[in-house]
């Protein structure tokens, strides 16, 4: 089960404990926790059902990704359905419940259409519902309306207020990530007034939990030192919690701030609206995990593996105590790494490919880690969470060869760049064999009125999977942005900053494991 770890989280402060309430039951986590995090630190891994057959959900990512951990928060006038538990970040008093279910989360009456589902295929109310003809209008619609939808609505007026504002800078850098921060910096030395945001509480990314290193220093040390550089500059504002949300037509983003969604005070606005007329856009957005399907990835206890290690590494929690790795890359590597220095199980790592010789595979064997080349999942024992793993053979016919006792199982596909931003404002892709995924063709980008580029792109959301390409496209858009708008450079140091990574073996673009 999922539990607490007696160390460890760096983004935790276990001085500081928070009472929060899930489903009316009285829990504790600490500030620095998303709910999510405090959650799994209780032992919660059941966190809803699925909307139309009842299936138990639980949490998948560690981001704003999150498709099941979906919860109702608040009450009354402060009363909001559907949010990520991933990205809530806890206070105390916070009131949350679970969505989809009835009585209970735990007995779930709606279940029994997980039994019936080969009788309710896609669509069949329409085929079915058909006599006595007025039954439709005042039996059949009001039953089907009642069902259907996730959460439920407010039912009082929003206790809330917000705003709303226009502002005008030469260079927005959406995303705070190693990337954001470095094109940020190399903007700002061109001598262009930048605008940096980030949607999380905190600056850096994944590239700390990553054990990277960039000039020498740890991840979350050049972060802090460039992020001081950075607010020692006239020309630079930085804002948190706040995410991009659209690119427009002629530089006109918007930016959606959480001003006290972490610390509700009905005197102050909630949230802040920003009309941005930026001269030149750089969307430093990171890139998103995929997952791997295989019978019964939908059961709680199945997870991202980035988002596993994110829970070990930052917040000091475990979702199991023996967790499977499934992957079809190196990266997921890590995870078995991070796991196996937290003190807890990974009784295998079944990767897909035939062989895998990066340092990252050799670091999990000369670790003690068992690897197991060529194996998939054939399937999840086990009906409210992961019990059981049954592997089976990734050329074969999906056939069981063996079954391992576990309660976690740790999934990556690969990375996909997240070009949500970059398409949204009219740029084009191109497709990455080697890495298998897409990403923004830098001959077709985003224009302006003018038909001149008004958007660049960089670091992973680039397609730069190594920290060191990372940067170096980070630095390049940094730089090329400035000079689109004219500016030069101010004599500081040019050079991009520089990243350790490892060399991976290459990926294999396996998506589905037979079954």
């Amino acid at each position: 089960m999922s539990r607490r770890l007696p160390k460890g989280g760096r983004l935790i402060d276990r001085s500081r404990p928070l009472g929060f309430s899930f489903n009316g039951r009285e829990m504790r986590g600490y500030s620095g926790d998303t709910l999510a995090s405090a959650l799994l630190g209780r032992g919660q891994v059941l966190m809803g059902r699925s909307f139309k057959y009842h299936r138990p959900r639980g949490v998948v990512t560690s981001g704003p990704e999150e498709p099941n951990a979906l919860v109702g928060l608040g009450r009354n006038g402060s009363f909001e359905p559907n949010v990520r538990a991933t990205t809530t970040e806890l206070f105390e008093g916070l009131e949350a419940r679970s969505q989809n279910h009835w009585p209970s989360l735990e007995h779930d009456v709606g279940a029994i259409n997980s039994v019936l589902s080969r009788f309710l295929p896609s669509g069949f109310y329409y085929k079915t519902f058909l006599w006595p003809r007025a039954f439709w209008k005042h039996v059949y619609e009001p039953a089907i309306r009642l069902s259907a939808g996730l959460g439920k609505p407010p039912k009082r007026r929003d206790a809330d207020h917000y705003e709303h504002f226009n502002i005008t800078t030469d260079i927005l850098v959406i995303g705070g990530g190693i990337s954001g921060i470095a094109a940020a910096f190399a903007a700002a030395e061109t001598g262009a007034d930048v605008l940096l945001v980030e949607q999380a509480s905190t600056w850096g990314g994944r590239a700390s939990v990553d054990g990277v290193r960039i000039d020498g220093l740890s991840a979350e040390e050049w972060a802090g030192t460039t992020l001081k550089s950075l607010q020692s500059m006239p020309n630079v504002r930085m804002r948190t919690r706040t995410t991009g949300v659209g690119v427009h037509d002629h530089g006109y983003v918007l930016l959606h701030e959480r001003l006290n969604d972490h610390a509700p005070d009905h005197s102050v606005p909630r949230h802040r609206l920003w009309k941005v007329r930026a001269g030149q856009v750089v969307a430093a957005t990171g890139a998103i995990e995929r997952p791997l399907s295989f019978a019964g990835n939908d059961r709680p206890g199945c997870m991202l593996a980035s988002a596993v290690r994110d829970y070990v590494v930052n917040y000091g929690v475990t979702p199991g105590e023996r967790t499977v790795v499934l992957t079809n890359n190196d990266d997921a590597y890590r995870t078995g790494l991070a796991l196996r220095e937290a003190g807890l199980g990974v009784p295998a790592i079944l990767d897909t490919r035939q062989e895998a010789t990066g340092p990252l595979a050799k670091a999990a064997r000369d670790g003690g880690l068992t690897v197991r080349f060529g194996c998939g999942i054939a399937g999840i024992v086990g009906r409210d969470r992961v019990e059981r793993v049954q592997v089976c053979s990734q050329d074969g016919d999906g056939e069981v060869i063996d079954e391992i006792q576990a309660d976690c199982v740790a999934m990556s596909g690969g990375w996909s760049p997240a070009v949500h931003l970059w398409c949204h404002a009219g740029g084009k892709l191109s497709w990455n064999d080697e890495q298998a995924h897409f990403v923004p063709d830098r001959a077709r980008p985003p224009t302006g009125a003018d038909g001149v580029a008004m958007m660049q792109v960089a670091g992973t959301a680039n397609g730069a999977m190594r920290t060191d390409a990372a940067l170096e496209s980070a630095h390049v858009a940094g730089v090329s942005a400035g000079q689109a708008l004219g500016m030069g450079c101010s004599g500081k140091p040019d050079r991009a900053p520089e990243g350790e990574d490892e060399v991976h073996h290459p990926m294999e673009p396996v998506w589905l494991v037979p079954a």
